[in-house]
């Protein structure tokens, strides 16, 4: 059972790349077990959601869900 969801909200965030990466980091560290990320890209043309895409399958690959294609 999911106690807590987090909304984690994308939109052409190249320019600040490594605070996003570091950001997606700390919630996939968390110790705390029963949450939920979910990114919401709000229709990215700059390769970010691309870019978190990979990071969170290489980070999480066995919990990733994904509705995009």
């Amino acid at each position: 059972m999911v106690l807590v969801s987090v909304v984690w909200l994308n939109y052409n965030s190249m320019g600040f790349r490594d605070v996003m990466l570091q950001s997606l980091d700390s919630f996939m560290s968390l110790v705390f077990d029963d949450y939920e990320l979910i990114i919401v890209d709000n229709a990215s043309n700059d390769g970010s959601f691309e870019l978190i895409r990979r990071h969170v399958e290489e980070a999480k690959p066995s919990s990733l869900h994904s509705n995009r294609g």
